[in-house]
């Protein structure tokens, strides 16, 4: 896992799929992505090790990934 992807899943991915029954926030989801964000910017601010973003990520990422058509399709939609 890349900073890179870290970063996608945090802002984009994650995000989506937390707001996917807007107006109500999935808030598990939400606050995941929230405590991961947070050790995100820890690592970007030199204060934690990029490892410890991982653990967070890993459980996101698989929520992500099983969610994988109902983001894309929201993401076309969204633009739209």
């Amino acid at each position: 896992m890349t900073p890179k992807a870290v970063e996608r899943l945090l802002t984009q991915d994650a995000r989506i799929l937390a707001r996917r029954d807007t107006p109500v926030i999935d808030q598990e989801i939400e606050s995941q992505r929230q405590a991961a964000l947070e050790i995100f910017y820890q690592w970007q601010d030199g204060l934690v090790q990029f490892q410890d973003i991982v653990p967070f990520c890993v459980v996101l990422e698989r929520k992500v990934r099983l969610n994988h058509d109902l983001i894309k399709w929201e993401q076309q939609h969204l633009i739209d």
